[in-house]
């Protein structure tokens, strides 16, 4: 049922008050990889250690979590601009979603970036698709490195209907 406009004003930018983070997604499986700037992901139990994903439900990378029940989150590092542009505009299906980057392989050969803040590689324990345009996630955590100290990259967007 589409949202009437009226109520889109209304809580549109209360909505985006909600604060979120800048992490890559990345995932592969048969010899394809694909990465994408995630804001959606949040932990979500201590005991398993777990954390959450929202994917929009047309993103290539829903395919691979799907198929390969594995994901990482490669943590940004506060005011990391370059890595959020690299990835803001999305990976071409097809495209090699690191060429260029450094990168490292996690024990369950996810690929994550190396000039992340830190990595988290976790194993799908839920899908829960709840009827809206986005799939939630929830992967139980199997590794995961702080490579750098500092604080995460996290913003507030103007709008809560937006990236």
């Amino acid at each position: 049922m589409p949202i009437p406009d009226e109520l889109k004003q209304q809580i549109g930018k209360p909505l985006g008050k909600i604060p979120s983070g800048v992490f890559i997604l990345t995932a592969n499986h048969d010899g394809q990889a694909s990465a994408m700037l995630a804001s959606w992901v949040q932990q979500a139990a201590f005991d398993p250690p777990a954390i959450s994903v929202a994917i929009a439900k047309d993103r290539p990378i829903g395919r691979l979590v799907r198929a390969s029940s594995l994901f990482a989150i490669s943590v940004i590092a506060e005011h990391d601009k370059a890595l959020m542009k690299r990835y803001a505009r999305g990976v071409k299906e097809g495209e090699d979603p690191f060429a260029g980057m450094q990168t490292r392989t996690t024990p369950a050969g996810m690929t994550v970036l190396a000039d992340a803040l830190a990595w988290l590689e976790a194993r799908v324990i839920h899908t829960c698709d709840f009827g809206g345009d986005h799939e939630l996630i929830i992967g139980q955590v199997t590794a995961g490195v702080m490579m750098h100290e500092g604080h995460s990259f996290v913003h507030q967007r103007g709008n809560g209907f937006h990236y």
